[in-house]
């Protein structure tokens, strides 16, 4: 009987502790999510208010992710979302959360958050980058890294002016600008043409052109664009 009386005892400070640790975690998240938000997001936006073909986010679902700051884990199990068009990471505490509970994490450099397997990160303006903000990492290598940065232009709806048009409904139209990411943070952007997408990849070119004849690829198209990168990410230092 006492034996099971101290079992029940241990049992019990076992509940008793794991519940304390996790009100205790909770209460962390709940600071960091004070601190690291600065404002109520974009999500009310009025282009919200009409019907359009497309949309504003790079995903209009809300999913659970982390954010990290200074590559530290600060905070899991948030509810967030890449705005596209506002360029900015929404965030609720929780799925269930309502929209009007919606905010926008501080844009800084030393956060970035990981939604699923998509890695946000931000960068500021620089002489190269044309749009600064969130990029998505599409690979992270020991050489150079590909980043993806999601254009959103947003054009409002036309009415016919006559009987032979039909209206026009609002709509977003993507646009994805790529670059190639030094270790040491030097931004390259792969031009709209393929010989300027060609030329990013310096004295390697030759070795690229090689590789892309070789494996069939097409260096316009994003999954064969990371292949590409991955290939020179390989041979970046190995033949110099």
């Amino acid at each position: 009987m006492k034996k099971l009386s101290f079992i029940l005892l241990v049992i019990s400070y076992w509940y008793g502790l794991n519940a304390q640790v996790t009100t205790l975690a909770a209460q962390y998240n709940a600071s960091v999510f004070l601190e690291h938000v600065d404002r109520i997001g974009s999500n009310n936006l009025e282009y919200l208010d009409e019907e359009y073909d497309g949309t504003p986010y790079g995903n209009p679902i809300f999913l659970l992710g982390k954010i990290y700051e200074k590559n530290k884990l600060i905070a899991s199990n948030y509810a967030l979302r890449y705005n596209a068009f506002a360029d900015e990471i929404e965030v609720k505490e929780t799925l269930y959360a309502e929209d009007s509970e919606i905010k926008a994490l501080t844009k800084t450099p030393d956060l970035y958050v990981k939604i699923m397997n998509n890695m946000y990160v931000y960068v500021v303006r620089n002489e190269v980058i044309e749009y600064p903000g969130y990029f998505l990492v599409l690979h992270v290598g020991n050489n150079c890294n590909l980043y993806k940065k999601i254009v959103k232009k947003y054009y409002p709806a036309k009415k016919a002016k006559t009987s032979f048009e039909q209206d026009v409904p609002a709509n977003f139209i993507d646009r994805s600008v790529y670059y190639l990411v030094t270790t040491d943070g030097k931004f390259k952007e792969f031009g709209s043409s393929k010989s300027k997408k060609l030329s990013v990849f310096n004295d390697k070119e030759s070795e690229i052109k090689k590789y892309i004849n070789k494996a069939n690829l097409d260096i316009n198209n994003e999954d064969d664009l990371l292949k590409i990168v991955k290939y020179y990410d390989t041979i970046m230092v190995s033949k110099q």
